[in-house]
């Protein structure tokens, strides 16, 4: 938990921004959960089996087709206004976590500097900061909206039928049980793949900081060689 607290530092001073989006994003699941209830009326009330309905359809169902076009239309506002701040706070946090990381890379020695390449500093700066962005656009604001929604569709099968909902229910167990498993490997996976990827980096930089005495050397196919090793690799 220690990592998630240290990310939250970066997020604080964007609190009041934050508690705005997710307001806001409240009242768009609110209306995303609304988007069938026009359906439902037409249905229930228009189009079911039974005695002939009167004029009042002619009235009704344009209206309902209206509310339908608005709901749609709110919705999508809302979605692109939280949208907008919740990139816009990830990006300023990514800006303050890639300058601090640059700042603590030039107060290094340069002992620590002679041990590794600087691609992979330059790597760890431009390319592994941005999971702080990730983890706030694709991870906390995602895992919130889809919670509230879950809560929600529940709450409404709950009020239709119960029976069929807690049948629903039997699949979260094994979902839970899927990213309990899985988690883990994808964790280690994703961690070998950015090494690759800053290897990779490594290899196109080395190349082209000494293109002269590549050319010089004619050593081009070798060096296009060692880069399509050093790329397959990455694709493992």
């Amino acid at each position: 938990m220690s990592i998630y607290r240290r990310v939250l530092r970066y997020y604080r001073p964007f609190l009041g921004q934050t508690i705005l989006g997710l307001f806001l994003s409240l009242i768009g699941i609110g209306l995303n959960l609304l988007k069938p209830w026009p359906f439902k009326v037409i249905v229930d009330d228009f189009l079911r089996a039974g005695p002939p309905i009167g004029s009042d359809w002619r009235i009704w169902i344009p209206l309902l087709c209206l509310a339908l076009v608005v709901i749609q239309l709110l919705w999508g506002i809302i979605n692109w206004i939280t949208s907008y701040f919740f990139v816009k706070i990830g990006l300023q946090a990514l800006l303050k976590l890639r300058t601090d990381l640059y700042s603590y890379l030039q107060s290094l020695s340069l002992k620590y500097h002679d041990a590794r390449r600087s691609s992979d500093s330059s790597f760890r700066v431009a390319y592994d900061s941005q999971s702080i962005q990730t983890i706030y656009n694709k991870g906390f604001t995602n895992i919130f909206g889809s919670t509230i929604t879950l809560i929600g569709t529940f709450v409404i099968m709950l009020r239709l039928d119960w029976q069929l909902t807690l049948i629903s229910l039997a699949i979260v167990p094994l979902i839970v049980g899927a990213i309990y498993l899985f988690a883990h490997r994808i964790r280690r996976e994703s961690t070998s793949i950015q090494e690759q990827e800053s290897a990779v980096l490594a290899q196109a930089q080395e190349g082209l900081s000494s293109i002269r005495m590549v050319h010089a050397f004619g050593r081009e196919e070798f060096e296009v060689h060692q880069f399509q090793q050093q790329a397959r690799q990455s694709l493992q």
